[in-house]
């Protein structure tokens, strides 16, 4: 894996969906949509910013001891959160089919399938684990609930992980950072198995000493957020970008990488 060095205590402090002073526009809009589900309305109306949905979502996670203790409304209020924090593209579940949106109307497989992965969540152990048959199942059963893709199975992956001591680190794969890892490795294609396994290993940049697994994948998320369009490694429109930096340079070279 070629290391990436970007400046990533600086982008890191940009990543707006860990904001500790507002509640951005993205997050207001995912949660608009998560509250139709009927469960977090009284949850979130006091929230000021992101990371205080952050600390909720944490919260929510550590207060049972063990899998068997949530209630499927507990589950699914965990579930509802980070859909919320997701933004706008975790709207799907509440949206579609239009007629009779798949959230609300089939709750019960809903919380099954969550309950699921919770389950095998907690059983894992860090420290002799493999990606197949361990992680690969869990992302698999939570990707069974409707409308949930890989982007977002790995966000309740990462908010799971980052909770529950047991687990090893998880971290969201979605198609900002999978574009961006792909041009630094000049593939086609990376799988998570193999995005997670360039950041246990040896993927140190001389910029990142000192930050954890997810504060690197945050800090990536926001450099590419601000050079590149959502689903292609492309500059944005116009090449007019939100926050100016030396790193500019090195989003042109992934480019360059990325038409090998």
């Amino acid at each position: 894996m070629k290391n990436l060095n970007i400046d990533y205590r600086f982008w890191l402090s940009k990543n707006r969906y860990y904001s500790d002073t507002e509640l951005t526009k993205e997050v207001k809009i995912g949660l608009k949509h998560a509250k139709k589900a009927g469960l977090i309305s009284s949850l979130t109306g006091n929230l000021k910013t992101s990371k205080d949905l952050i600390i909720l979502i944490q919260d929510k996670i550590e207060e049972k001891d063990n899998p068997d203790e949530y209630t499927d409304n507990d589950l699914l209020i965990i579930f509802d959160l980070i859909q919320g924090w997701g933004g706008p593209t975790g709207m799907r579940p509440y949206v579609k089919p239009k007629a009779n949106p798949s959230r609300m109307f089939q709750q019960k497989l809903y919380a099954d399938k969550y309950r699921t992965a919770a389950e095998m969540l907690y059983e894992i152990d860090k420290d002799d684990y493999e990606y197949d048959p361990n992680i690969k199942t869990i992302k698999d059963k939570i990707e069974e609930m409707l409308f949930v893709g890989e982007s977002f199975s790995t966000k309740h992956l990462s908010f799971w992980s980052r909770s529950l001591g047991n687990c090893p680190d998880l971290i969201i794969f979605d198609k900002k950072l999978k574009n961006i890892f792909s041009a630094c490795n000049e593939e086609p294609e990376i799988s998570y198995k193999e995005f997670l396994e360039s950041f246990s290993g040896d993927f140190e940049p001389d910029n990142a000493h000192g930050l954890n697994i997810y504060e690197k994948e945050a800090a990536i998320f926001a450099f590419s957020k601000n050079y590149f369009k959502n689903e292609e490694l492309a500059l944005h429109k116009g090449e007019q970008f939100q926050i100016e930096h030396k790193d500019e340079e090195i989003a042109r070279e992934l480019i360059s990488n990325h038409n090998y």
